[in-house]
């Protein structure tokens, strides 16, 4: 991500938690951040897709932050806790905005930001998973859905309690707390022998439809390239140039769907629009979603 970008996303994040989603205008985000508005519509489609981006960002520092927090030396509990540890620390450092988005209910209007959030909480699930089968071992795997949303579901009550109140309360002390109450159930959950209330088969349908990022990225780009060819019908273009535009924008199509697009095949197809002002935006949008160099 260019420094321009994540200026913008790291300035939108404080007017949101101040003025909230839909007071913000995208004149203010412009001014703020120190960019045009013409070069703010480079980076992001609209304050939506800004809006999915803060949330990558914000997921993207989380899983950094988690795994600088992992020691190898520590046994799989020790890092645990210390994982919870930053999970606090980071959703307590971003608390207004949160509250914010809880007040506005802006995800459950953007599609794309609600589809990313399910796909992040079926990693969780996975996470929880792994986690708890490197802690108990595998007597817990029959187990591991019930114990992880349940402690999922106490963790976010205290964040909710956290979030809402000024409440002074050890967060080392507070993530202790919170594992020590998973062994709690764990060995209740086993000593019993009880049946699982949820299983891995129960939560497939939960979890069915969920597409990884990559594969609402490839959306989004398609979604753009069909712009782009809505775009030249309206252009008065010798037919020779009409026909070649629109024949690059079908295999740029055609090799991002692949399963193994090729970057520098997008690349230089995208080269055929350079020099052509009102496809910039487009070609820096596509740029950037598939981390691609523009030539």
């Amino acid at each position: 991500m260019n420094e321009k970008k994540k200026n913008i996303i790291v300035t939108s994040i404080d007017l949101f938690a101040d003025k909230g989603f839909y007071s913000t205008s995208i004149q203010e985000i412009a001014e703020k951040s120190n960019v045009s508005k013409g070069a703010f519509y480079l980076h992001f489609h609209s304050k939506d897709e800004l809006l999915l981006e803060i949330f990558k960002y914000y997921y993207d520092l989380m899983q950094e932050n988690l795994q600088n927090a992992t020691d190898e030396r520590l046994s799989p509990k020790e890092n645990f806790i210390k994982q919870v540890e930053v999970q606090f620390y980071e959703i307590l450092k971003h608390k207004s905005f949160i509250l914010t988005q809880l007040k506005e209910q802006a995800i459950t209007l953007n599609k794309e930001l609600f589809e990313f959030i399910r796909f992040k909480e079926f990693e969780t699930h996975k996470w929880y998973k792994k986690t708890l089968i490197a802690i108990y071992g595998d007597e817990v795997k029959p187990y591991v859905t019930d114990a992880g949303n349940i402690f999922e579901g106490i963790k976010n009550r205290y964040i909710q309690i956290l979030i809402q109140g000024d409440i002074d309360i050890p967060i080392p002390e507070l993530a202790s707390f919170l594992v020590e109450r998973l062994d709690d159930i764990v060995i209740n959950l086993l000593s019993k022998g009880r049946n699982p209330m949820l299983t891995e088969e129960k939560m497939v349908p939960i979890f069915s439809g969920i597409e990884a990022p990559e594969e609402m990225i490839k959306k989004e780009v398609v979604n753009y390239l069909l712009e782009m060819q809505k775009m030249l019908t309206e252009f008065k273009l010798e037919e020779k140039m009409f026909n070649e535009l629109q024949g690059v924008t079908d295999f740029i199509i055609t090799e991002v769907k692949k399963q193994d697009s090729k970057g520098f095949v997008i690349q230089g197809l995208l080269a055929n629009f350079k020099g052509i002002q009102q496809f910039d935006k487009y070609r820096k949008l596509i740029s950037e979603k598939l981390q691609i160099r523009l030539l």
